[in-house]
């Protein structure tokens, strides 16, 4: 009876093993296959075109190479770095590239990898743009950043998050401005999820992370960016609209962990401009230009730091 007992209770446990190696397999090929659904290449489906003076110009990001912007300007003092948001290059964001240049600014831009005009088969993920950002920064350093005395970084959505790791970095850089940014590369695709299917979606949270890590470097992966605004001396302003129902002021944003922030160089602005509160709409006023009272804000905070 014992010996019956026993071979009863190995039938079971094997069953239970190939059950939950079929679970981890399933899983892991599921995240897999949207993962990179979502962020496959991001071809926009009209051409984009700048009707502003510009150098193009290709610099290495990895094994690929990216297509950057330089719009220059009449003084040499302040040049802005522009990080694009998801599904968004150099082009999306001329209105905020013309209020610069208005005001004596030369701003720098690239389309993110596997995007626009840019090489790469998929954009990868969020971190990606860390190393996209980080490239961008070396090839400024290597041409002697234009001749600019001030290098400033501006990112919006994606971009608001690789600007931010930048917090902490070796780089010279004289202020940052991150608006409407996540807190990291986990919250921005399994907050979303949550959202959609409720708590069910936590279920995937441990394939997520080990395919997130197998893709990039560990600390890349893992970066939060309210953990690395504590740490840095940087003037930096985290402005996130109310009503963004794209990246949640509250929940998963950079914004949603201030009180982490222990840093006394961090400013925060929730914005509460009318018809100007979501993830996109923040950036413009009703006419398609840059939205001209959260430019004002944003110079105001870059010409009192670089003084």
């Amino acid at each position: 009876m014992a010996a019956k007992a026993n071979r009863k209770k190995k039938r079971v446990l094997r069953v239970i093993l190939i059950t939950f190696t079929a679970f981890v397999l399933l899983s892991l090929a599921a995240t897999k296959l949207v993962y990179d659904g979502i962020f496959r290449r991001y071809d926009p489906p009209v051409a984009s075109c700048s009707c502003l003076e510009r150098e193009e110009l290709r610099f290495a990001a990895g094994a690929y190479e990216l297509q950057g912007y330089y719009y220059p300007s009449r003084e040499k003092k302040v040049l802005v770095l522009l990080a694009p948001g998801f599904h968004a290059g150099a082009d999306s964001y001329a209105q905020q590239i013309r209020y610069f240049q208005e005001r004596g600014w030369g701003v720098f831009s690239f389309d993110p990898t596997g995007s626009y005009e840019s090489g790469g088969e998929s954009y990868v993920g969020f971190p990606q743009e860390i190393y996209d950002l980080s490239a961008a920064l070396d090839y400024l350093d290597a041409c002697g950043r234009y001749g600019y005395e001030e290098l400033v970084l501006f990112g919006h959505s994606r971009g608001g998050y690789a600007v931010c790791a930048m917090a902490a970095s070796d780089y010279d850089i004289s202020a940052i401005v991150s608006v409407a940014g996540v807190n990291s590369a986990m919250d921005a695709v399994i907050e979303p999820a949550a959202d959609a299917v409720g708590p069910l979606a936590y279920l995937n949270y441990p394939f997520l992370w080990l395919y997130q890590s197998l893709l990039f470097d560990y600390d890349t992966a893992n970066l939060e960016a309210a953990e690395v605004l504590s740490r840095t001396e940087i003037p930096t302003l985290i402005i996130h609209g109310v009503a963004d129902e794209t990246v949640s002021h509250d929940a998963y944003s950079v914004m949603a962990h201030r009180e982490e922030i222990r840093s006394e160089s961090v400013q925060f602005l929730s914005w509460e401009e009318p018809g100007a509160q979501g993830h996109v709409d923040i950036l413009y006023d009703a006419d398609g230009s840059a939205n001209d009272e959260l430019m004002a804000e944003i110079a105001a905070f870059i010409e009192k730091e670089i003084k």
